[in-house]
């Protein structure tokens, strides 16, 4: 089976339980859209076990293009002697990734040993903005936020990564009518669906071919939210 999932935010044990939940085998593919770092206290933990392994595929996220910024700079900025000097640029790379809740990943990150730590660098470095797939000759177009200025006739390979990263879709956004856009970024509680109860636990919210996947996971209303996209089943932790 091939799953979908988005905005782990550092909840390892629900990342870990969502596994158990659809039976995760080496026969099965997860696609994650990006954030799996920042706001909770286990992000590199879970990139470090993605790494690992070889049939989950993770998009780029706007969490993990801060993060890359922020620590190109701290690493570079840090002397012989233990003094970190930040420039202006680096500094507000950093300020950026610690607004959005990078503080926890930082620690997280130091935990790792030196192989850990490169493993994880390394394969962030490698994460795509975007992924075309067909299943069940369903066509579904993967990115984390969306597809900002976007043209039915646009390459998505002209995308530039913020336009990718950090769009915000309206809930009646139509993109292509043949292909289900699916993506993270926005938490379904703040999308503006006009029908949805604050009360109701979050879930996966679906109009046309449109698919947002956040579902708050990290905040205490909320739940990870998984898509099997050979059934279109959701499947929640």
């Amino acid at each position: 089976m091939i799953y979908a999932v988005s905005d782990i935010h550092g909840c390892y044990d629900k990342y870990q339980e969502l596994l158990k939940a659809i039976h995760f085998s080496s026969d099965d593919t997860l696609y994650v859209l990006g954030d799996v770092i920042d706001r909770g206290p286990d992000g590199f933990k879970i990139l470090l076990d993605m790494a690992r392994r070889p049939n989950v595929v993770n998009l780029m996220g706007n969490h993990e293009a801060m993060a890359i910024d922020a620590l190109s700079s701290m690493l570079c900025a840090v002397r012989h002697n233990g003094e970190l000097v930040l420039g202006e640029e680096e500094a507000e790379a950093v300020e950026l990734w610690f607004y959005n809740g990078g503080e926890l990943s930082l620690a997280d990150f130091l935990w790792l040993n030196e192989e850990e730590s490169q493993t994880v660098w390394e394969y962030m470095q490698d994460l795509p903005l975007y992924k075309e797939l067909i299943v069940n000759n369903r066509q579904f177009v993967l990115v984390h936020g969306g597809l900002e200025n976007f043209s039915p006739d646009r390459p998505l390979d002209d995308y530039e990564p913020n336009e990718v990263l950090w769009c915000r879709p309206e809930a009646d956004t139509t993109y292509y009518p043949d292909k289900y856009v699916v993506f993270g970024h926005t938490p379904v509680q703040i999308l503006d669906t006009g029908n949805e109860s604050i009360d109701a636990p979050a879930k996966i919210y679906r109009k046309g071919n449109l698919v947002d996947m956040d579902c708050g996971c990290v905040f205490p209303e909320g739940r990870l939210g998984c898509l099997c996209l050979d059934t279109m089943e959701e499947i929640y932790v």
